[in-house]
């Protein structure tokens, strides 16, 4: 974890911290704060993540949802009260979203038969067949960030957070006293920009191939990787329904999106088309 505290500005004092979790850089900038008040908000975000990050990623063997994944094709298994909420949320969004946002859509199980069922009496879930696996990957990174939110905001009316550049939220203002501006890079060139956004307590998210052009979203309704070109971008209040709706819309087709977007009252997205040349064409949905 990286701290720093600058007071190079004395009207604007200003603390950062980066911390590398859930496959991603996660930062934090804080004016106009205290050092300590700064230092003791920045542990407690930073637990919410990193306790996070152990109990949701499937590659660790010891995880909660890696026990999950091993046992719930066999048995009715038992989970606590956040995981079920989770996997609550998660079935809500795939109905809402046409079955484009599937957290058991991924490498491990690709087609077939992938539904789980809930017992809510119990908390339990079970699969419905050998071989399925869920990956929460993108959904905890917007549900913690949305979490991580409401810590920030009790403290401070004026942040910014980002988990690795693909999903941010803005509270409040920028110190200068305009909307924070948030770049979306250029899928072709690094360090260009491909679209500014600018956010006022709102979350930002970007779906698409990642910064080397891989393809690693898989579709739902094929089984197969999405090789699409193009980002998806969403705003909107919710750090948790960005991140759904961004991949939900990046993955569906275009003549599903507008109906798609329409369920989810006060979110914006746009198509970014990053254009070998260095330009972009953007196009909201």
């Amino acid at each position: 974890m990286e701290f720093v505290y600058s007071t190079r500005n004395p009207d604007i004092p200003t603390a950062y911290s980066r911390l590398v979790a859930m496959h991603t850089e996660c930062e934090l900038l804080l004016p106009r704060m205290a050092e300590e008040k700064a230092r003791d908000l920045v542990g407690r975000v930073w637990t919410l993540v990193q306790e996070a990050d152990a109990r949701y990623n499937r590659f660790l063997p010891d995880s909660p949802l890696s026990a999950l994944n091993r046992r719930a094709a066999g048995e009715a298994t038992e989970v606590d009260g956040e995981m079920f909420l989770i996997l609550e949320l998660c079935d809500t969004f795939r109905k809402a979203t046409r079955g484009y946002f599937d957290i058991s859509a991924n490498p491990q199980s690709r087609s077939g038969d992938r539904t789980w069922i809930l017992d809510p009496a119990a908390h339990t879930v079970r699969f419905s067949r050998e071989g399925m696996r869920l990956d929460l990957g993108g959904f905890v990174k917007g549900f913690v960030l949305e979490k991580a939110v409401r810590e920030v905001s009790a403290a401070t009316s004026c942040a910014i957070l980002s988990f690795g550049g693909s999903s941010t939220a803005a509270i409040g203002k920028h110190p200068l006293d305009a909307p924070w501006p948030v770049a979306v890079g250029h899928t072709y060139y690094s360090g260009r920009v491909a679209r500014t956004f600018h956010l006022q307590d709102a979350s930002l998210s970007v779906s698409g191939k990642d910064p080397r052009g891989r393809g690693h979203i898989i579709d739902p309704k094929t089984g197969n990787t999405v090789e699409k070109d193009g980002l998806v971008a969403v705003t909107g209040p919710s750090a948790m329904v960005t991140e759904v709706l961004s991949t939900a819309l990046w993955i569906a087709p275009e003549t599903e999106r507008q109906e798609i977007l329409s369920a989810f009252e006060g979110y914006s997205a746009w198509e970014i088309r990053c254009l070998a040349d260095g330009k972009t064409r953007t196009l909201k949905i």
